[in-house]
Protein backbone atom coordinates (compact mmCIF):
# COMPACT_ATOMS: atom_id res chain seq x y z
CA UNK A 1 0.00 0.00 0.00
CA UNK A 2 2.72 2.46 0.83
CA UNK A 3 4.91 1.48 -1.97
CA UNK A 4 1.74 1.93 -4.37
CA UNK A 5 1.54 5.43 -2.82
CA UNK A 6 4.93 6.32 -3.10
CA UNK A 7 4.67 5.61 -6.79
CA UNK A 8 1.84 7.62 -7.08
CA UNK A 9 3.43 10.97 -5.92
CA UNK A 10 6.83 9.96 -7.54
CA UNK A 11 4.32 9.71 -11.04
CA UNK A 12 2.49 13.15 -10.10
CA UNK A 13 5.68 14.93 -9.17
CA UNK A 14 7.35 13.66 -12.49
CA UNK A 15 4.54 14.64 -14.46
CA UNK A 16 4.31 18.41 -12.75
CA UNK A 17 8.46 18.87 -13.82
CA UNK A 18 7.46 17.56 -17.04
CA UNK A 19 4.55 20.30 -17.03
CA UNK A 20 6.21 23.18 -15.98
CA UNK A 21 9.20 22.61 -18.19
CA UNK A 22 7.20 22.69 -21.58
CA UNK A 23 3.96 24.86 -21.01
CA UNK A 24 5.07 27.49 -22.43
CA UNK A 25 7.18 25.42 -25.54
CA UNK A 26 6.53 26.17 -28.93
CA UNK A 27 5.91 22.91 -31.00
CA UNK A 28 7.39 22.69 -34.11
CA UNK A 29 8.35 20.77 -37.16
CA UNK A 30 12.11 18.89 -37.40
CA UNK A 31 12.38 21.26 -40.51
CA UNK A 32 12.02 24.99 -39.93
CA UNK A 33 13.01 28.09 -41.02
CA UNK A 34 15.94 30.26 -38.57
CA UNK A 35 16.36 33.49 -38.86
CA UNK A 36 20.22 33.90 -37.99
CA UNK A 37 21.67 37.04 -36.59
CA UNK A 38 20.51 40.68 -36.07
CA UNK A 39 20.28 41.04 -40.31
CA UNK A 40 17.55 38.27 -40.03
CA UNK A 41 19.34 36.19 -42.60
CA UNK A 42 16.21 33.03 -43.32
CA UNK A 43 18.57 29.81 -43.71
CA UNK A 44 16.80 26.74 -43.55
CA UNK A 45 17.76 24.32 -40.55
CA UNK A 46 16.80 20.78 -39.38
CA UNK A 47 15.57 20.84 -35.03
CA UNK A 48 17.96 18.05 -34.18
CA UNK A 49 16.89 16.55 -31.15
CA UNK A 50 19.67 14.03 -31.37
CA UNK A 51 23.24 16.94 -31.55
CA UNK A 52 23.64 18.87 -28.38
CA UNK A 53 25.08 21.90 -30.06
CA UNK A 54 23.97 24.36 -33.07
CA UNK A 55 25.72 24.24 -36.01
CA UNK A 56 25.64 26.57 -39.14
CA UNK A 57 27.42 26.02 -42.47
CA UNK A 58 30.27 28.99 -42.78
CA UNK A 59 32.13 29.67 -45.60
CA UNK A 60 35.39 31.41 -46.28
CA UNK A 61 35.99 30.69 -42.77
CA UNK A 62 39.38 32.73 -41.59
CA UNK A 63 40.64 32.75 -37.88
CA UNK A 64 42.97 35.12 -36.78
CA UNK A 65 44.09 36.62 -33.59
CA UNK A 66 42.74 40.18 -32.94
CA UNK A 67 44.91 42.93 -31.06
CA UNK A 68 47.65 39.60 -30.87
CA UNK A 69 45.67 37.87 -28.37
CA UNK A 70 42.20 36.97 -28.68
CA UNK A 71 40.64 34.51 -31.39
CA UNK A 72 38.47 35.93 -34.13
CA UNK A 73 36.90 34.26 -37.03
CA UNK A 74 35.40 35.66 -40.28
CA UNK A 75 33.29 34.27 -42.32
CA UNK A 76 30.30 34.11 -44.76
CA UNK A 77 26.73 32.83 -43.96
CA UNK A 78 24.25 32.35 -47.32
CA UNK A 79 20.77 32.32 -46.98
CA UNK A 80 17.68 30.28 -48.45
CA UNK A 81 17.04 33.08 -51.22
CA UNK A 82 20.76 33.66 -51.67
CA UNK A 83 21.64 36.14 -49.66
CA UNK A 84 24.91 36.39 -48.37
CA UNK A 85 25.84 38.00 -44.75
CA UNK A 86 29.87 38.65 -43.69
CA UNK A 87 30.32 38.32 -39.76
CA UNK A 88 33.39 38.98 -37.87
CA UNK A 89 33.01 37.87 -34.37
CA UNK A 90 35.26 36.85 -31.72
CA UNK A 91 35.69 32.89 -31.07
CA UNK A 92 33.98 31.47 -27.37
CA UNK A 93 36.04 28.19 -27.82
CA UNK A 94 36.98 25.47 -30.12
CA UNK A 95 34.98 22.43 -30.18
CA UNK A 96 36.50 19.12 -30.94
CA UNK A 97 33.61 17.16 -32.85
CA UNK A 98 33.69 13.53 -33.44
CA UNK A 99 33.51 12.27 -36.79
CA UNK A 100 31.28 9.87 -38.61
CA UNK A 101 34.59 8.19 -39.99
CA UNK A 102 36.47 8.45 -37.37
CA UNK A 103 38.57 10.84 -35.57
CA UNK A 104 37.83 14.75 -34.66
CA UNK A 105 37.76 18.28 -35.99
CA UNK A 106 38.38 21.16 -34.36
CA UNK A 107 35.67 23.94 -35.02
CA UNK A 108 35.34 27.50 -33.92
CA UNK A 109 31.82 28.06 -31.58
CA UNK A 110 30.34 31.53 -31.54
CA UNK A 111 27.45 33.04 -30.06
CA UNK A 112 24.99 33.51 -32.72
CA UNK A 113 21.25 34.99 -32.13
CA UNK A 114 18.61 33.42 -33.59
CA UNK A 115 14.62 33.29 -33.84
CA UNK A 116 12.90 30.33 -35.18
CA UNK A 117 9.19 30.37 -35.03
CA UNK A 118 8.67 33.22 -32.71
CA UNK A 119 11.35 31.57 -29.90
CA UNK A 120 14.38 34.00 -29.92
CA UNK A 121 17.71 33.74 -28.29
CA UNK A 122 21.57 33.02 -28.26
CA UNK A 123 23.23 30.20 -29.52
CA UNK A 124 26.34 29.00 -29.51
CA UNK A 125 27.39 27.40 -32.33
CA UNK A 126 29.85 25.88 -33.95
CA UNK A 127 30.79 26.74 -37.88
CA UNK A 128 30.69 23.77 -40.34
CA UNK A 129 31.08 22.76 -43.76
CA UNK A 130 27.75 21.24 -44.13
CA UNK A 131 28.03 21.37 -48.27
CA UNK A 132 27.35 17.39 -48.05
CA UNK A 133 24.11 18.34 -46.17
CA UNK A 134 20.59 18.94 -46.72
CA UNK A 135 20.02 21.45 -44.04
CA UNK A 136 22.46 24.63 -43.47
CA UNK A 137 21.59 25.04 -40.38
CA UNK A 138 21.69 22.55 -37.44
CA UNK A 139 19.87 23.29 -34.09
CA UNK A 140 21.05 21.42 -31.38
CA UNK A 141 19.02 20.62 -28.24
CA UNK A 142 21.21 23.28 -26.10
CA UNK A 143 19.05 25.94 -27.79
CA UNK A 144 15.64 24.16 -27.72
CA UNK A 145 15.43 23.15 -24.16
CA UNK A 146 12.71 24.05 -22.81
CA UNK A 147 11.53 26.72 -25.42
CA UNK A 148 11.22 24.14 -28.68
CA UNK A 149 9.14 20.58 -28.62
CA UNK A 150 9.80 18.70 -31.79
CA UNK A 151 7.41 17.17 -34.06
CA UNK A 152 9.60 14.64 -35.93
CA UNK A 153 6.64 13.73 -38.40
CA UNK A 154 5.83 17.86 -39.40
CA UNK A 155 7.70 20.45 -41.46
CA UNK A 156 7.26 24.30 -41.70
CA UNK A 157 4.46 23.92 -38.61
CA UNK A 158 5.96 27.28 -36.53
CA UNK A 159 3.06 29.09 -35.75
CA UNK A 160 5.03 32.49 -33.86
CA UNK A 161 6.49 34.95 -36.26
CA UNK A 162 10.23 36.14 -36.36
CA UNK A 163 9.28 39.51 -38.16
CA UNK A 164 11.11 42.30 -36.80
CA UNK A 165 7.44 43.65 -35.69
CA UNK A 166 6.30 41.17 -34.22
CA UNK A 167 9.97 40.63 -32.15
CA UNK A 168 9.69 44.54 -31.13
Amino acid sequence: MAAAALASMTATAANADSDDRTSDSAVMGYVENVYVGKLDLEMKGKLDTGADSSSVFARDVHIYKKSGKDDWVRFRLIGKNGRTVRYDQNVRRFALIKLKKGGTIRRPVIHLPLCIGGVKGLAEVNLADREDFEYDFLVGREFMASRILVDSASTFIAEGSCEKDARE
